[in-house]
């Protein structure tokens, strides 16, 4: 639907060509197409005129006649924001001064319109501007409080957004799927790995500093891409912070704008989500983080930070991903954790396969996260302040233990000063000179002595009696315990394998336990480095559908996250 507001009313535009929507990072749209100037409908075409479609409405701001087309250029319709005399200098202003996000949107919306989810910023600070209406103060916002708005002109709605609470959906875009061709622009003009931070300055000349919780340091620093033998220096100094935790929080966040290039990507995308419901796993939105498979070596791993969007021909897609400052920091990936270097397909042993992923893991960790100190506990965050992190790392006197689930916890895993190592599990190593009990159900010696009641073992030495039991119907023969359909230990067995409720064992060892290294061997064989047989597309084929798509991907690490 596209419709342009005339002395008649709303009249459909239908002989279009080139229909688009821009989506930016800043929730702001631009709509653009091209009309014949001989179309009947061109007569209605002017500037400020309004247009709108089923999600929008827009006016006309630019219009580039030509002979046989003319290209029309909308923004959206924000009008209600430019009523009001603009503000002479906010710091006057009394409702620009130590509020929240949330009382400065209400203060200044126009009649009509709603702020949802403001909310999510709970902190204060302070708006400084000069000639300033109230659409720019609603931007400004933006920046001081890092967030972005979904715009609502039809319901005269603001959305806050937080961009950095984005989910890897494993949206992934393929040659052999839907990618239609990469561009790849980058620079590092304001280069920088050490930033100095300050904010108010006080009565005694000095000025507010972070280094009583940044370990006596007024500085944050990351040589990581560079490794330069020095540092590249500069000075930050905004008056508006008199918290240290605040200014903290945004210093790292300004040193991970500048100690990495700028790259940005343009990505043609063949949408198959708007036209095939079989797709839908493949849907994306400013924010998502999409991976593009450029080829069996290449991986890029980026936000979506803008979408252009063809309505009438959506196999010309296109999205802009990039590590510009509004962005995650990210760069073009090499394949080598999962692939060797002469593109052969996973080997390994387990131990070998959790020791690539561990390190893949950390790696791609190391350019995020804060560290915050207090005077008897460190702690590395995903986000400041601490109460609005929920990946946490925490180190005290009791020990150190890590939590998904903020800086509170539970704390799933911990090793603490008593000696003890309390993990969710184990993925692969060896244990040496170790007792292991679960209670009286089963225990190893520091020796090796096993006991248990209930036991499987192949090829072991049995010393003792076997009492208490009643076993019918199996024959042993040469230390083989072969049976037809019936219980061991609590698991039902048949020709099939084994089952005891919860875990399924096929003849062939396909279970369905999952791992993070099933992650990985998904993505080798959408890529087509690992062919699949019978058995993995049981294993992996999570939707039923008969094969494995990058929706099994995204079905798995969900499972794997709720774990």
């Amino acid at each position: 639907m596209l419709e342009i507001y005339t002395k008649e009313g709303w009249l459909p535009i239908t002989n279009r060509q080139n229909y688009y929507t821009s989506y930016e990072y800043d929730g702001t749209q631009t709509l653009c197409f091209d009309i014949s100037p001989s179309d009947e409908m061109y007569r209605y075409i002017a500037n400020e005129t309004s247009v709108r479609n089923e999600e929008n409405r827009y006016l006309i701001k630019d219009i580039n006649k030509r002979k046989t087309a003319c290209t029309i250029t909308c923004s959206l319709d924000m009008d209600d924001w430019h009523q009001n005399e603009p503000y002479l200098n906010t710091k006057d202003i009394a409702k620009f001064q130590t509020k929240s996000l949330s009382e400065i949107l209400e203060a200044i919306k126009p009649s009509g319109w709603s702020i949802l989810n403001a909310g999510i910023r709970d902190y204060r600070r302070t708006l400084e501007m000069e000639d300033a209406s109230d659409y720019e103060v609603l931007f400004k916002c933006q920046e001081i409080f890092s967030v972005t708005y979904e715009i609502r002109t039809l319901d005269k709605q603001i959305v806050v957004k937080d961009p950095e609470q984005v989910v890897d959906k494993g949206v992934y875009i393929t040659p052999q799927l839907n990618l239609e061709s990469v561009t790849m622009k980058g620079n590092s003009k304001d280069f920088a790995t050490r930033i100095t931070a300050y904010g108010k300055q006080n009565e005694d000349g000095s000025y507010v500093n972070f280094a009583s919780i940044n370990g006596g340091k007024t500085y944050v620093e990351d040589n990581k891409y560079a490794g330069k033998a020095h540092p590249i220096w500069i000075v930050w100094k905004d008056e508006r912070y008199t918290i240290p935790e605040n200014l903290l929080a945004d210093a790292n966040k300004k040193l991970k704008e500048q100690a990495y290039p700028i790259l940005s990507f343009e990505v043609t995308v063949n949408d198959l989500a708007e036209t095939d419901d079989r797709y839908s796993f493949l849907k994306m939105g400013l924010y998502d983080i999409a991976h593009v498979i450029i080829d069996e070596h290449t991986e890029i791993i980026e936000k979506v930070i803008k979408l252009q969007r063809y309505h009438d021909s959506l196999e010309k897609n296109k999205i802009t991903l990039s590590s510009e400052p509004q962005t995650i920091t990210g760069k073009v990936n090499d394949a080598i954790s999962i692939l060797g270097n002469d593109g052969e397909k996973l080997k390994g042993s387990v131990l070998q396969q959790a020791q690539e992923m561990a390190t893949k893991l950390i790696n791609a960790w190391a350019e995020k996260g804060y560290i915050y100190q207090t005077q008897n506990e460190i702690y590395i965050l995903d986000a400041l302040p601490k109460e609005n992190a929920k990946y946490c790392i925490r180190m005290n006197l009791g020990g150190i233990a890590f939590s998904q689930n903020g800086w509170q916890g539970p704390y799933s895993s911990a090793w603490t000063i008593d000696g003890k190592f309390n993990a969710d599990f184990i993925t692969a190593g060896t244990l040496r000179g170790i007792r292991i009990t679960n209670g009286n159900n089963f225990n190893v010696d520091a020796d090796g002595n096993v006991s248990a009641n209930g036991l499987k073992a192949t090829n072991a030495e049995i010393t003792g009696k076997i009492s208490g039991s009643t076993i019918t119907g199996t024959l042993f023969d040469g230390g083989t315990i072969r049976t037809n359909d019936g219980d061991i230990g609590g698991w039902s067995i048949n020709s099939n394998g084994l089952y005891n409720g919860t875990v399924k064992i096929k003849n062939s060892g396909i279970t369905n336990i999952y791992t993070w290294a099933d992650l990985y061997i998904i993505r080798l064989i959408i890529m087509g480095t690992v062919d699949a047989d019978d058995d993995m597309v049981y294993h992996y084929d999570f939707n039923g559908d008969g094969k494995i798509t990058p929706a099994d991907y995204a079905t798995l690490k969900n499972r794997l996250k709720a774990m």
